[in-house]
């Protein structure tokens, strides 16, 4: 169990990590810049993280679990509505997660994301099985890399369209996926 100051110390580091890969990619984030930016020594630094990455995979952790956790806390959903509270989840705070989706380094984000097992389950009772086994992970991603890119989009715009309205198209389209195919 973590005490205070060390949740303290690994908020500051992770609030400073977003603050930087908002004006830059994290491939030129410095344990320097990081440090100064957080206001800690890079001893600290290191007595917690190895990189800037092993710090990233930790936000991304973090924010897996409390979206597990937003999506369990709910009764159970029919897909329109689980997709809602995903949309819901990201907008509540958009900056942040605009600012992970943006500079995900690699498709192990995407692909973590997407397989969520709320979000695996709604794919593959209401889509993926609508598809001859030899095509489903192909319609998954598809499905996964589309609604990211959706999602990435919005987050960037600045949310201007609702939650409903985004989870609506991710939803809509799908279906039309699943009507093509029958």
């Amino acid at each position: 169990m973590e005490n205070q100051r060390i949740r303290l110390t690994k908020t500051m580091l992770k609030d400073a990590l977003i603050a930087l890969m908002a004006e830059k990619s994290i491939e030129k984030i410095t344990i320097q810049a990081l440090c100064a930016k957080a206001q800690i020594n890079r001893t600290t630094f290191y007595k917690y993280y190895g990189s800037q990455y092993d710090l990233l995979e930790d936000i991304e952790n973090d924010f897996f679990q409390a979206l597990e956790s937003y999506l369990m806390s709910s009764e159970e959903n029919v897909e329109l509505d689980a997709l809602c509270q995903i949309m819901e989840f990201l907008a509540g705070n958009q900056e942040n997660y605009r600012v992970m989706l943006n500079s995900a380094v690699d498709s192990v984000f995407i692909e973590r994301l997407f397989n969520l097992s709320s979000i695996r389950k709604m794919m593959a009772e209401s889509i993926l099985n609508q598809f001859p086994e030899s095509l489903q992970e192909y319609v998954y991603r598809f499905l996964c890399y589309g609604s990211y890119a959706v999602i990435r989009s919005w987050l960037s715009d600045g949310c201007q369209e609702s939650p409903a309205e985004i989870a609506g198209l991710i939803y809509r389209t799908s279906n039309a996926l699943r009507t093509e195919e029958k």
